[in-house]
C-alpha cells in the first residue's frame, strides 16, 4: 500500500528588526549626527545624553523581554496541548491481519482554570473539542445537544498524557470545559479584559500547528471586534483583536497581560493563506471566567438576561442629541416583569456605558451582559430626554424570569395572540419566538406548553424569527412546532377544538 505523506509548507520569511531596536538606533543617529560639528564639553555632555537615551531604551526593551520569560516561566505548567483522536479499524488484504490505525482528527489548546488533589479542569474552545462540519457548524443530536468528540487526549507541559473527561461546553461563547485525573496542576490568574487597552503588550500561548508549545507576543489591535463567525450560533461576538501570532492549535490557549494574567481566550484568526496574518481575535476574559465557573459547577450555562432589545444608535441621532458616546445602544424594547423593567428601563433609552465603562456597539453590549453575574447588581448610564443618569439593574437567569412570573406573563401591546390555540407570542433576544402567555384548559396548555417555553421552528416555514410574522397562522387548524422547554427540544402539534 503507498501511502501519500502531505508535508507542511514552510515559509521563509525575512528577517525584519524589533520597533524598540529601529527606535532607538535612530534615535542615536540622529543625536550623534546633530552633534558631529561640536567639539570639546558641549559635545561629550551631548555624546553622554545620547548614550543614556539609548540605554533607556536598550533597558525597556530589556524589562520587556524579561516581562515576557516570566509570564511564560509562571503560566506554561498551566497550558496544555488537546488531542482528538480517532481509532481505524483496518483490514490488510494481504496479510489478511486486522490492526487498528491510531488518527488524529485535529488539535488545540487549553489552560488550567482549577485543579483539587484529584483532578484539574482546563478551559478549551468549543470548536475544538465539539463535532462540526465543513461550514464549521457545531453538529447536534435530536434533542439539538452539540456532539463530543469521543476520543479526547491532553498533554501536560511536562509531557504527562491523560484522557479527558468532558464536563460541559457552550456553543455561543465557543468554550468549553475539560476534567483530567491529575490533580494539584497551577491554575491561572484571571485578569480584567475590559481594562485591556489597544496598545497593550500581550502574550499567546499554545500549541500551533503541531510544532508544539510556543509563545508570541504583540499588542492589542482593536476591542470589541465583530467577525460574523458565530453569527449562526447566535453566539457572542465582541473579540479582543491582536497581531501576536495565532495559528490553528493556538485556538483555546490564554492570552495574557503582562502581570501574566489571563484577558483573552484564543479563538480564531482572519487570513486568506490558512496561516498567522497579524489579524488573531481572543474571547474576553470576563466573558470566558463567567462560563467557566457554570461548566466548572454543573456543565449547564445559566445565561443572564435583563430583557431588552435593541437597536444601534444612529449616528444622525447621536450628533442631534450630542451624545457622549456614538457607539451607544437604543432600547427597542424592554420585556414585562423583567429585570429591565424593575430598574425602570424604558423604550427609546440609550445605553451609554456599563459599569462605567463605554459601549461599544450591539455585540458588546450583549457579551458585557453574558459575562454579568445573576443576582449582582450592574450600574447602566442612560441617556433619557437629554439628560444622562445611572439605573441600577440586577440581571436573573432565564429560568428564574418564567418562573417568578408564572403561567401568565403580563401581555404587552405589540404580543402576538393566537387566540384559537389560546397563547401568546412576543419576541426577546434569544433564539425564536417566546411563549408569552398560555390560558388554562386550552389547546396550547393541554399540549404542556407554558410561559417561557421558546417556538424554534414551524412545519411547513422553518427556524422562526418574528412573533409579527406569525399572526395569520391563528387561522390555521393545525400546528406542528419545535419547541424548547425544560432545557429539551420537542416536537408538539397543536390543533383547535
Amino acid at each position: 500500500m503507498n501511502t501519500l505523506l502531505k508535508m507542511p509548507i514552510i515559509a521563509h520569511k525575512t528577517w525584519h528588526p524589533h520597533p524598540l531596536t529601529i527606535l532607538s538606533t535612530l534615535l542615536l543617529l540622529a543625536l550623534v549626527a546633530g552633534n558631529a560639528p561640536l567639539t570639546g564639553e558641549d559635545s561629550d555632555t551631548q555624546r553622554r545624553e545620547a548614550i543614556r537615551n539609548e540605554l533607556a531604551q536598550m533597558t525597556a526593551a530589556a524589562e520587556l523581554s524579561q516581562a515576557f520569560h516570566l509570564i511564560h516561566e509562571l503560566v506554561a505548567p498551566s497550558v496544555a496541548s488537546i488531542h482528538i483522536n480517532q481509532s481505524l479499524v483496518q483490514l490488510d488484504r494481504q496479510s489478511g491481519t486486522v490492526e487498528t490505525l491510531d488518527l488524529q482528527l485535529g488539535e488545540g489548546s487549553g489552560f488550567v482554570v482549577a485543579s483539587t488533589p484529584e483532578h484539574s479542569y482546563l478551559l478549551t474552545n468549543a470548536h475544538v473539542v465539539l463535532r462540526t462540519n465543513r461550514r464549521q457548524d457545531f453538529i447536534r443530536d435530536d434533542s439539538d445537544r452539540p456532539l463530543w468528540h469521543s476520543n479526547i487526549r491532553v498533554s501536560l507541559s511536562d509531557q504527562r498524557m491523560v484522557d479527558a473527561e468532558p464536563i460541559g461546553a457552550d456553543t455561543k461563547s465557543d468554550l468549553a470545559m475539560l476534567r483530567i485525573a491529575i490533580g494539584d496542576l497551577p491554575p491561572v490568574a484571571w485578569g480584567d479584559s475590559d481594562a485591556a487597552r489597544v496598545g497593550d503588550w500581550v502574550l499567546a500561548l499554545g500549541f500551533p500547528l503541531g510544532v508544539g508549545y510556543s509563545a508570541t507576543a504583540g499588542i492589542i489591535s482593536a476591542k470589541a471586534r465583530s467577525t460574523g463567525i458565530y453569527r449562526r450560533e447566535g453566539g457572542f461576538e465582541a473579540f479582543i483583536q491582536t497581531d501576536a501570532a495565532i495559528n490553528p492549535g493556538n485556538s483555546g490557549g490564554p492570552m495574557l497581560n503582562l502581570q501574566g494574567q489571563v484577558i483573552g481566550v484564543n479563538a480564531n484568526i482572519m487570513t486568506r493563506s490558512g496561516g498567522a496574518s497579524g489579524i488573531g481575535f481572543a474571547i474576553p476574559a470576563n466573558l470566558a471566567h463567567r462560563v467557566a465557573e457554570d461548566l466548572m459547577k454543573d456543565g449547564i450555562i445559566s445565561r443572564p438576561m435583563i430583557g431588552v432589545q435593541m437597536s444601534q444608535v444612529d449616528p444622525g441621532i447621536a450628533e442631534e442629541r450630542q451624545l457622549s458616546n456614538r457607539q451607544a445602544v437604543s432600547i427597542v424594547r424592554v420585556m414585562p416583569g423583567s429585570p429591565a423593567a424593575e430598574a425602570g428601563i424604558q423604550r427609546g433609552d440609550i445605553i451609554l456605558a456599563v459599569e462605567g465603562r463605554p459601549v461599544a456597539g450591539i455585540e458588546q453590549f450583549r457579551a458585557r451582559i453574558a459575562a454579568a453575574r445573576i443576582g449582582h447588581p450592574l450600574r447602566l448610564s442612560v441617556w433619557r430626554n437629554g439628560t444622562t443618569s445611572d439605573l441600577e439593574i440586577i440581571p436573573s437567569s432565564w429560568e428564574d424570569y418564567t418562573e417568578m412570573l408564572g403561567k401568565h406573563m403580563p401581555e404587552e401591546d405589540d404580543a402576538v395572540r393566537w387566540s384559537n390555540f389560546g397563547m401568546s407570542l412576543s419576541d426577546d433576544e434569544q433564539r425564536g419566538i417566546m411563549i408569552s402567555t398560555v390560558d388554562e384548559d386550552s389547546p396550547a396548555f393541554r399540549a404542556g406548553l407554558r410561559p417561557g417555553t421558546r417556538i424554534l421552528r414551524i412545519g411547513g416555514i422553518g427556524p422562526v424569527h418574528s412573533s409579527q410574522d406569525l399572526a395569520h397562522l391563528d387561522s390555521r387548524s393545525e400546528l406542528t412546532l419545535e419547541v424548547y422547554h425544560q432545557r429539551r427540544i420537542l416536537l408538539v402539534r397543536l390543533r383547535q377544538p
